[in-house]
């Protein structure tokens, strides 16, 4: 009966130290990638009546947060925006909106984001933009450098950077 007490205790253990290997492998930002003050994002989330995956980590160092909770006047979507700007005012925006957007866009570039999940990249002199549907909320990020920045950093935000950013959530 104790070896059979035992057992189980140990099982429940290595299970444990196991789960706790994976949160951490979740949490694992890769090289060239950021944290950010995610409880500061959580909460404003947590307003919301619709709960959006929110990214691992993000493509640039961020010196200031700004969120803004809002309704879309055409389609009374519930929408969240959060906006990272860098010490150079470098802006990486996340779009969540409450359903799907129509994107007014031409000719996006089909991207995969995962294997069932499509995204639209655009690139322009002003910004680069990835938007996807997942679970029945669209995501939209843009980047847009400063136009002040002489930083060779924010300009090497590319197309892939924001791809592992979406792959992220």
């Amino acid at each position: 009966m104790k070896k059979k007490l035992c057992l189980i205790i140990i099982s429940l253990l290595a299970l444990g130290v196991l789960s706790a290997c994976q949160d951490e492998k979740k949490q694992t930002i890769p090289e060239g990638f950021y944290p950010y003050e995610k409880s500061e994002v959580k909460s404003v989330v947590q307003e919301l009546s619709f709960q959006p995956e929110l990214p691992g980590f993000i493509p640039m160092k961020v010196e200031i947060l700004v969120s803004d909770k809002y309704v879309v006047e055409d389609s009374n979507m519930e929408a969240l925006d959060i906006s990272f700007y860098t010490r150079n005012n470098d802006l990486l925006s996340i779009q969540f909106y409450d359903g799907i957007r129509k994107q007014q866009t031409v000719d996006p570039e089909k991207v995969n984001i995962s294997e069932n999940i499509e995204g639209k990249y655009m690139d322009n002199s002003f910004a680069k933009t990835l938007t996807w549907i997942k679970s029945g909320i669209t995501y939209q990020m843009t980047f847009r450098p400063s136009s002040t920045n002489t930083n060779q950093q924010a300009a090497s935000v590319t197309k892939s950077d924001l791809i592992k950013v979406a792959q992220s959530f």
